[in-house]
């Protein structure tokens, strides 16, 4: 693209997602740079939606200090590659309406994209603080148990021996409960998915279909396609299933913790995410790190 026309787009950009914000509830500093922020010993946030939804969750813990300062320049400039950006930032917008006191997040543009937020995630004593936010509706009558499509480990990770296992698993299990698959069919390529080795196992969870009725809920691509209201409706889905399966971390991750009443996870201790363990027991959220004994907690459910 011609420069001329870049800096022109970006500007439009820049101005729709600012009016955006100034209609919100939320605040827009344009004299905030993210070095006023490690001054003021303030925190500049990750911007994903699993990272809204942690440091939103620490602060209903009282373990983060509001302000939070949101950088809109991925938004804008685009250094992650993002295909839909201001469908990305509008979902995040709600998002935050949703959970969040407007004072607790301000919003500010800076071409430095460094973020300084901490996770003190062990410390936290009420996983469920952001559930009052929400109306969870159950539109099933029988009990279900889900598999997240998603799948993210480090970009060294071996995932066509995870999918071997994972497929030869779901050809010989037979479940007692409904399964829903939820979660996107294929990632779309862009900086993230690219960094992680982001994948899914969706085919491989499609074999599931040979000894069970299956509710096939997934959609093409959620990472471009970004809607809200669909958003609540998965939450509700994964707050009413008797547990999450996910392979990894990422948003399914941080949204069956947030939202889910239990989860099996098989990852590894880099990606556990640094929660009390314990807690998470208690919440019916259990952690392998070895794939027989993730297989061996899912068939005994």
């Amino acid at each position: 693209m011609d420069p001329q026309q870049l800096i022109i787009n970006n500007k439009n950009i820049y101005n729709k997602i600012v009016d955006l914000i100034i209609n919100s509830n939320f605040k827009y500093d344009s004299n905030i740079k993210y070095k006023d922020i490690i001054i003021k010993k303030q925190e500049s946030i990750q911007t994903g939606i699993g990272d809204i939804l942690l440091n939103v969750l620490l602060i209903e813990n009282n373990l983060k200090n509001p302000p939070l300062y949101f950088n809109i320049n991925i938004y804008i400039d685009n250094p992650y590659q993002i295909k839909n950006n201001l469908n990305c930032f509008e979902f995040k917008l709600k998002l935050l309406d949703k959970i969040c006191i407007k004072d607790n997040i301000i919003f500010y543009y800076d071409n430095n994209i460094e973020y300084n937020c901490e996770y003190n995630l062990n410390k936290i004593t009420n996983l469920k603080a952001l559930n009052k936010y929400f109306h969870f509706t159950n539109i099933y009558d029988k009990e279900y148990i889900i598999f997240h499509t998603k799948c993210r480990f480090t970009n060294n990770f071996k995932y066509n021996n995870l999918k071997t296992q994972i497929s030869s698993f779901c050809k010989n299990f037979k479940s007692k409960y409904q399964i829903i698959i939820l979660g996107e069919k294929e990632m779309a390529i862009n900086f993230e998915q690219k960094y992680h080795n982001i994948t899914t196992i969706y085919n491989e969870l499609l074999e599931l279909k040979q000894n069970n009725n299956i509710i096939d809920l997934t959609i093409d691509n959620i990472y471009d396609n970004l809607n809200f209201e669909n958003y609540c409706k998965d939450m509700s889905i994964i707050h009413n299933a008797k547990t999450n399966i996910i392979c990894g971390n990422g948003g399914q991750y941080c949204n069956s913790i947030v939202f889910g009443n239990g989860m099996i996870v098989y990852t590894i201790p880099d990606l556990n995410g640094n929660f009390n363990l314990n807690l998470f027991e208690r919440n019916n959220n259990y952690i392998y790190y070895d794939i027989n004994m993730f297989f061996g907690k899912i068939k005994n459910i």
